[in-house]
């Protein structure tokens, strides 16, 4: 009977790759001799001095505190900030509280003295029927309403409702902003136009943007170049807004004629033409009447016309340095229903409708 032996072959030593391995290493599953299992502990050794170096570095980066100071001076400068902030916006509030109880006040004294003058001249002259007292009582009731309004309604505003600090501001009733709501008259339904455009024009006036924008690019013809708006006006308050697009050395008319005027270029020779030249004067019934103009007109500015039919008047304003100028129309020289028109007075010219 034979007997077979068995041998297994042993792994050779990873470092120099001789003679059999003695050892295995757990970690990373190699054989090593003797000698060069204990070189391989001493690496061991030496990774672990390294990781524990990088373990107390950290500690210390993270006990330290320095950086943190640059935060804390942000949030310092910050708070500053805000409380001048804060300051600035209650002190401007205050302005605009007194300011806005003044011109209440003053609007109210002002039409209630119109409203005594009128009964008076009525009382002397016998001059008055039941419709008059219904109108009076109408108005006193409005009056009386509007004064109850202005103690009982908050003035207050904030900035931003979602903003930790609410800055507050006082709300400016628009009928005490008359380059933004030029008057206010009882009786009176107001109508805001938002879609006016150009319509009939001399041929030097290019329109664009769907007819909102025109722009003078012809022949220098030693004149304005006109256009009509689209709408007529019979009735109510009328609000339509332009913005100067291009100001070339010349200035422009934005006022009011007759619907009837079908020709551009002969607007400046009817007594229906009322209106503004911008820079210079102001057009009645076809009359030049003297210096009644904006000055300061820039590029970007906006200008509101507003026409109120009832009244039979117009008014101009200039929000950027809030003027308002107004003329009293003849409606028999300027029959109603009225239509815009703008002149265009140089070459370059250009006014947009704002809706």
């Amino acid at each position: 009977m034979t007997t077979i032996i068995t041998t297994t072959q042993k792994k050779p030593c990873f470092k120099c790759d001789k003679g059999g391995g003695v050892f295995t290493c757990d970690g990373c599953q190699q054989s090593f001799c003797r000698k060069h299992s204990d070189e391989h502990r001493q690496e061991l050794a030496v990774q672990m001095d390294t990781i524990g170096q990088e373990c107390d570095a950290l500690q210390r980066d993270i006990n330290k505190n320095t950086d943190i100071n640059s935060f804390l001076s942000h949030i310092d400068e910050w708070e500053q900030e805000s409380i001048d902030r804060i300051q600035q916006a209650a002190h401007q509030a205050r302005v605009d509280l007194n300011e806005l109880f003044k011109k209440s006040r003053e609007k109210m004294t002002t039409i209630v003295a119109q409203l005594t003058n009128e009964l008076q001249f009525s009382r002397t002259s016998e001059d008055y029927t039941e419709l008059d007292f219904k109108k009076w009582a109408v108005q006193l009731n409005e009056l009386r309403y509007d004064l109850e309004q202005s103690i009982s309604t908050c003035p207050f505003d904030n900035d931003d409702q979602n903003s930790i600090i609410h800055l507050i501001k006082v709300k400016i009733p628009r009928e005490l902003c008359p380059w933004t709501e030029p008057i206010r008259t009882f009786n009176q339904n107001p109508i805001l136009i938002n879609h006016e455009k150009f319509n009939k024009k001399d041929q030097q006036i290019a329109l664009s943007e769907n007819d909102l924008t025109a722009t003078y690019f012809g022949d220098d013809l030693h004149r304005s170049v006109n256009v009509f708006g689209f709408h007529q006006y019979l009735n109510g308050t009328h609000h339509i807004r332009f913005q100067i697009k291009k100001k070339a050395n010349e200035t422009f008319f934005i006022g009011i004629v007759t619907y009837s005027q079908m020709d551009p270029s002969s607007v400046f020779f009817t007594t229906a033409i009322n209106g503004w030249w911008l820079d210079s004067y102001w057009i009645s019934n076809g009359r030049s009447r003297g210096k009644q103009c904006m000055s300061d007109i820039l590029e970007g500015d906006e200008i509101i016309l507003t026409l109120d039919c009832n009244q039979r008047r117009i008014y101009l304003a200039h929000p950027r340095t809030k003027t308002l100028l107004q003329i009293r129309i003849d409606d028999k020289k300027c029959p109603l229903p009225w239509k815009i028109v703008v002149g265009l007075g140089g070459i370059g010219n250009c006014i947009r409708i704002i809706n």
